[in-house]
């Protein structure tokens, strides 16, 4: 048997490889003399002699190891991570030779390198390569550690050398052609040929099947995936791991055919009594192609999250197209004695972006969230609704997010009694995902399903589209080179500084008002016992309102810095100018705010009230608080004042705008304030107003509410919390969980 997963590190014994394990079949150096071998014209037909240096083909028993003696400036030190490396040269031990089954050399054969000292101690050390297939058990010989892996016999195998002994990069490689012969026969002739014209087709259900000619003798053929994983990252990062071959057999056959039914043994699950089985995955044999996923790099792109760090550092910064692995395909012959054929991989990497793997679950979840209008969707229409459901996003084999146009079965109502709850089947054609999607309507949902999916569909982006307008809604930022950018995080106090309600807070918002881009947030984020980074900077930026200059705000993210974690910040174009416009606004009006700190409190409630107008229209555009995250989005760039602290400066803004102003003038006053946001009664939209503390006691104050036209009326004005009945604050975002007790 072949079998299952290939490391690339070399098998060793007290730190040494063992190179050669001899055989009876087999010459002292490895090499098997008495067979007979193609001629070099024949296998080097298809080699440029002036760009590669072509040696004598030969004949190796299954343990053969090709070896390059080290000499200055190369030499092999120890390494933490890989036991051995090289030094002095100017290639990595995985790069300095290959073997390839093919003389394309496009496809390798699963082998293993390693850096070895000198045996005596008195040379520069070696790099030595062998095969790490599987050697069944009536191939093996010797009792030598290690005898389950090696080469297996073929039809010829290419090993390249691309570097020389001094650890140069070799202008011409050394490729030498060379057979494996079966040290138990001598010459390997009793086994069955490599089966050929293996063919691999992704079906009309998206498995993979696949086809092969006969091979004469065979009584079976064992099938089996061979993946070819990249290297991530360098030596001596975190995220480093070599350049992985994975073989496994994934099924047997007596015909020349392995279909997809017989080897991918989908899961389907119900969730409930009233929805269908659901298939959220498929050809698990496939899963190890995919390196990055898209659909988790895209939900992480903003993310204030470590483990999101971890994900966008790992796929430097952006999901790669071409970051999967390579597939592969081995079918051998397998004769009456349960022998396996030679080996030959054929390579069907050209289908792998056409393979689907699972839902893409946060583009599945995003559609449907971000869709959502009112609290809870109670808002929503059946054709709103219904875009969740019209495309199923799936993830490919090469980490691809696919937006697929859905497949509906017939809705059945379950509300019972004529009740207006419907469910229904919506599939990805192509795939065997499927699940169980619900629609409230009043009518019959049979006669209307066309229509409403009709409606629903023309009302989104085409499918190209509808990831980009998921990205938006949670910032649609360009960070290209900020992983060039140098941490500029320091100490230095604002002069916009207003509130944190820790040192962590504190920290970020007098960064984040300085402008600095990249801040180093280790001491913090390494700490189990602090509060997380996001709902740290949900208060900074509620409580600061010199860093939300406009209805969009900044943009953050959390990523790696080597070992530092870093916080990353972009700001809008005109940050400066508009914290500028806003000091000299404050500083304008702050003089006439005079006497206690009640009368300044009532003063600025007033001055809010003849200098503003509630901004109808922008309130408008998130349809009075009822909007979906995407409308919400667009409105947002729309009104750049309306939802910030500059709606003050022009006269214009919401809620939100209100309580930003009298933030900033309460604290150019003396006043010590918090913006508060929640729910009021009779709407629901949400809502933001002030506490103002007053001889030791915080007191509501609402100067949107408050605001009567030319002055302000005093409904909401410094009042006991117990007095006020409709006002009901968030329970954290505004302040922090710990925090919200006190006020």
């Amino acid at each position: 048997m072949l079998v299952a997963v290939l490391a690339v590190i070399a098998i060793a014994v007290g730190g040494l490889v063992v190179a050669y394990r001899s055989s009876p079949h087999t010459n002292s150096d490895g090499t098997v003399s008495g067979t007979a071998l193609p001629a070099a014209d024949q296998v080097y037909a298809g080699f440029d002699k002036s760009k590669y240096d072509l040696r004598e083909p030969i004949a190796v028993d299954n343990y053969y190891e090709f070896s390059i003696r080290l000499e200055k400036p190369a030499s092999v030190k120890s390494d933490p991570y890989e036991g051995f490396a090289l030094k002095g040269a100017e290639m990595s031990v995985d790069d300095s030779a290959k073997v390839y089954q093919d003389a394309a050399l496009t496809i390798p054969v699963p082998s293993m390198s390693s850096a070895n000292p000198s045996v005596t101690g008195s040379g520069n050390g070696t790099v030595d390569l062998g095969g790490s297939q599987d050697i069944p058990k009536y191939m093996r010989h010797g009792d030598s550690i290690g005898a389950e892996h090696g080469f297996l016999p073929s039809d010829g195998y290419y090993y390249v050398q691309y570097m020389g002994g001094n650890g140069k990069r070799l202008a011409k490689p050394a490729v030498r052609f060379f057979t494996v012969v079966d040290a138990e026969s001598g010459t390997g002739d009793s086994q069955l040929a490599a089966v050929g014209n293996v063919s691999a087709t992704v079906n009309g259900q998206g498995g993979v099947d696949i086809s092969w000619d006969k091979v004469e003798g065979a009584k079976s053929y064992d099938v089996y995936t061979y993946i070819v994983r990249p290297q991530v990252g360098e030596p001596g990062d975190d995220r480093y791991s070599r350049e992985q071959g994975l073989v496994k057999r994934i099924g047997s056959s007596t015909k020349t055919e392995l279909l997809s039914k017989d080897y991918d043994k989908v899961r389907k699950y119900r969730v409930s009594d009233t929805a269908g089985a659901s298939t959220w995955s498929q050809n698990e044999a496939y899963r190890s192609l995919m390196v990055e996923n898209q659909d988790s790099i895209d939900g992480c792109l903003n993310s204030t999250s470590e483990s999101c760090a971890d994900i966008m550092q790992a796929a430097g910064g952006s999901w790669d197209p071409d970051s999967a692995g390579r597939l592969y395909f081995v079918v051998t012959a397998v004769d009456a004695d349960g022998h396996e054929g030679r080996w030959h991989a054929t390579d069907a990497t050209g289908i792998v972006p056409s393979i689907p793997l699972k839902v893409a679950d946060i583009a599945q979840f995003n559609q449907r969230y971000y869709n959502l209008k009112g609290v809870f969707g109670e808002d929503n229409t059946a054709e709103e609704d219904m875009q969740a459901y019209v495309y199923t996003f799936v993830t490919m084999a090469n980490g691809a997010t696919v937006p697929i146009p859905s497949k509906f079965g017939e809705p059945r109502r379950t509300g019972g009694n004529g009740g207006d709850s419907w469910t229904f089947t919506y599939s990805a054609p192509g795939t065997k995902i499927e699940n169980t999607g619900r629609l409230y309507y009043e009518g019959d949902l049979n006669a209307a399903l066309p229509t409403i999916t009709k409606a629903a569909i023309e009302a989104l982006p085409k499918a190209g589209g509808l990831l980009d307008r998921m990205n938006a809604v949670h910032g649609d930022v360009d960070w290209t080179g900020y992983d060039k950018k140098k941490i500029d995080s320091d100490n230095a106090k604002s002069q916009y500084f207003t509130y944190a309600s820790n040192d962590y807070g504190t920290y970020l918002a007098n960064n984040i008002l300085n402008g600095h881009e990249v801040i180093d947030i280790t001491k913090y984020a390494s700490d189990d016992y602090q509060t997380g980074t996001s709902d740290v900077l949900d208060e900074v930026i509620y409580q600061n309102p010199y860093i939300k200059t406009d209805s969009k705000g900044v943009a953050y993210t959390v990523r790696k810095s080597g070992d530092r974690t870093v916080l990353w910040v972009r700001y809008p174009d005109d940050y400066r100018d508009r914290q500028k416009q806003l000091a000299d606004f404050v500083s304008q009006a702050s003089g006439s705010f005079q006497g206690s700190d009640r009368d300044k409190a009532v003063a600025i409630d007033r001055f809010l009230s003849s200098r503003m107008t509630y901004d109808y229209d922008a309130f408008a555009a998130v349809d009075y608080g009822s909007a979906n995250a995407f409308g919400s989005t667009k409105a947002v760039a729309s009104y750049p004042d309306a939802w910030s602290a500059l709606g003050a400066v022009n006269g214009k803004g919401v809620c939100m705008s209100y309580a930003y102003a009298y933030q900033a003038l309460a604290k150019a006053a003396g006043l010590d304030t918090r913006v508060v946001t929640g729910s009021v009664s009779g709407t629901k939209a949400g809502h933001a107003w002030n506490y103002v503390k007053i001889d030791g006691a915080w007191l509501l104050i609402d100067p949107t509410w408050d605001d009567a036209g030319d002055t302000a009326d005093d409904r909401y004005q410094l009042k006991d919390k117990s007095q006020v009945t409709d006002h009901f604050a968030d329970k954290d975002g505004w302040t922090l969980a710990s925090q919200v007790g006190q006020y």
